[in-house]
């Protein structure tokens, strides 16, 4: 791995971050990893935990076990001491590591929708993917934490193209406006939802974005809608799709173009298939397995099958439309809630939509959702205008039965929505 450090001393006294109001050139950064690897155990290969609290200090410590050979293990500050405990004992009891040559890297799903799983990547591999970037002159805001494949994706990207990382100071869409601002940020990597929250909070208006120049989303499907108020209030900037997983890392894909959802996957070490409209990833990056093996679908012909439901154009280019394991079953009847929610965004006065599974004694679940929204209406309003609204789009039995009016999208610690 010595590209790294020549890569990273190729930039010297260039800005390498700012962070917690200071800036750390280049040569501050190869410090802090020299640092961490004077405090990195001797002898064998360990697993050594990974304080995410300071960003830049975080990524070091990331890049000194990568050259130790160790196993990375991240883990965020501000977890529940109950779910770090479970994590170190997923982490520590698995017998996987006898497949492992070189560095390892652990992380964990964010368990929205089942128990999250532990994986174990060849890090020597992710890494080297990054090998060949290009220089550029970026100020990227540092938005996910690095125990994530985006915020490590976004931090890499950044940090082995000689440019700069800016970390607010609170994962908020007020700090987010007030760093965009007072370092002129041109790249703002983050998720659908974050960015919704973005505007709801209206921080364009609040704070000086102009400097702007390309919107990056992903982690989750972008409506359409959400996609064209961003074109709108964000005219000078390129909206760019990114996409990935936590067992593939980051796939290089570029959009049909800037309004459309539809992208191909152009990455040269990458395969992938549809089957039951689900996409399957062939690459080199794949992890090396699953700390808890029950969990996940991957081939032994080095195919991961996603998750992620996708729609083919027929021209090599797809559409994600939701998840294999947010299908919802009412009475056999097999529904996607994002098709719902597609539906119901495009109602007059609801900036934000959620479709989930409620239990039902009679059909196993029914459909339920709740919205977000600034117009003053009584509940029962909202319910007759979204009956009317979706009976011209949906089946019946597609329709929910319940609605609930909330102040605020909740999210999780990945900027996701949460389910």
């Amino acid at each position: 791995m010595s590209w790294v450090r020549k890569k990273l001393e190729a930039f010297s006294e260039r800005v390498a971050a700012h962070e917690e109001g200071r800036a750390y050139s280049y040569s501050d950064f190869l410090e802090l990893i020299n640092q961490a690897t004077v405090n990195l155990p001797s002898g064998e290969k360990q697993i050594v935990e990974v304080d995410c609290n300071m960003t830049l200090e975080g990524l070091a410590t990331l890049l000194a076990i990568v050259e130790s050979r160790h196993i990375a293990l991240p883990l965020p500050s501000d977890l529940p001491a109950n779910e770090c405990r479970r994590m170190r004992e997923v982490a520590t009891k698995s017998c996987i590591y006898e497949k492992l040559e070189g560095s390892g890297l652990i992380l964990f799903s964010s368990g929205t929708s089942n128990r999250p799983k532990g994986m174990l990547h060849n890090f020597e591999v992710l890494i080297d993917r990054y090998k060949n970037t290009s220089l550029r002159n970026d100020r990227c805001l540092q938005l996910l934490l690095i125990d994530h494949i985006g915020g490590l994706d976004t931090a890499f990207r950044c940090l082995f193209a000689g440019s700069t990382l800016v970390i607010p100071d609170r994962r908020t869409p007020e700090a987010v406006g007030q760093a965009i601002e007072s370092k002129k940020v041109n790249v703002l990597p983050a998720s659908p939802t974050f960015f919704n929250l973005l505007l709801l909070s209206k921080i364009p208006e609040k704070h000086d974005l102009s400097s702007v120049q390309i919107l990056a989303y992903g982690a989750e499907p972008m409506p359409q809608k959400l996609l064209k108020k961003l074109a709108k209030t964000f005219p000078k900037a390129r909206l760019q799709q990114k996409f990935g997983t936590s067992e593939t890392g980051a796939i290089r894909i570029k959009s049909t173009k800037d309004e459309s959802l539809y992208f191909r996957i152009n990455d040269p070490e990458t395969e992938w298939k549809i089957i039951d409209n689900e996409l399957w990833l062939k690459t080199p990056s794949r992890i090396i397995g699953y700390l808890n093996p029950e969990q996940g679908k991957l081939d032994a012909d080095g195919w991961y099958a996603t998750g992620d439901l996708v729609e083919d154009d027929k021209q090599g280019n797809l559409r994600i439309t939701g998840r294999t394991s947010a299908i919802i079953n009412v009475g056999g009847q097999k529904v996607n809630p994002r098709e719902i929610e597609s539906v119901l965004i495009e109602l007059e006065g609801v900036e934000s939509v959620r479709v989930y599974s409620r239990e039902n004694p009679i059909t196993g679940s029914d459909i339920a959702c709740e919205i977000v929204s600034n117009e003053c209406k009584s509940l029962s309003t909202w319910k007759r205008e979204m009956r009317r609204h979706c009976r011209k789009e949906l089946s019946l039995w597609k329709i929910p039965s319940s609605l609930v009016v909330i102040d605020e999208i909740e999210i999780n610690s990945r900027m996701k929505r949460k389910n």
